[in-house]
């Protein structure tokens, strides 16, 4: 079921999908990814095979609709952001999605494999997945816009493709650390911060503008596009 018909259904509907897929992401986490079976998560779940279609066509579709509740999770906390310099902003938005992803971190570590693999239904960098990567890559670039430090509009397009890259790398390196609380990776956020800081300023300088163009243009094929 695509996210424009999830958002149309009654308040049972929409209680009976979130039971299909926290039941799925349970069953992903215990018998992996690929091992589970769209059987298995309906009656995992009480429910006859017949309606878990109704609701996910494929198992493809239940990773998806985890994807599209985080990003929007994320899409409406970078939203509310108070005004503040684009470091800060950046690096509260991080810490605000792992701390609403954190809940999933087994089910990404069960999908981890497909995830990553660029012909999956499900890669995140694929084709499927191509509607959510467009979305965040506008709220990163409102994130920007809006910040009290934003650089002219094109600027704003290039840092937000970095941006957005970035933050898969981060959560990323998030779903591998094994350091207490994860401090590492809240080690490298404030890393991230600080290098941002640093870096802003100077971006009207014409070899820094340059070289900031350069890298958008690099990665967009893959992490942008939207803008």
């Amino acid at each position: 079921m695509p996210a424009a018909q999830a958002s149309q259904l009654t308040p049972k509907g929409e209680r009976t999908r979130e039971h299909i897929l926290d039941t799925a992401l349970s069953l992903f986490i215990e018998h992996g990814y690929e091992a589970a079976t769209m059987r298995e998560i309906a009656a995992a779940a009480d429910y006859s095979l017949g309606l878990t279609y109704r609701y996910f066509a494929r198992k493809e579709d239940l990773v998806l609709a985890l994807y599209w509740r985080t990003a929007e999770e994320q899409e409406a906390y970078m939203r509310s952001l108070p005004p503040a310099p684009i470091a800060d902003r950046f690096a509260a938005a991080m810490q605000s999605k792992i701390a609403q992803i954190a809940p999933y971190r087994d089910a990404f570590g069960a999908l981890f494999g497909a995830a990553l693999t660029p012909n999956s239904g499900v890669a995140v960098l694929g084709d499927q997945t191509s509607g959510i990567r467009e979305r965040m890559g506008r709220s990163f670039y409102d994130l920007v816009l809006s910040s009290t430090d934003a650089p002219r509009e094109r600027q704003a397009r290039h840092l937000s493709t970095v941006l957005y890259a970035l933050h898969l790398a981060l959560l990323l390196f998030w779903l591998h650390d094994h350091s207490p609380d994860q401090r590492a990776t809240a080690d490298l956020i404030k890393l991230a911060r600080d290098s941002l800081a640093l870096v802003r300023p100077v971006l009207r300088v014409p070899p820094v503008s340059k070289a900031l163009a350069r890298l958008a243009r690099a990665i967009e094929p893959v992490f942008g596009g939207a803008l």
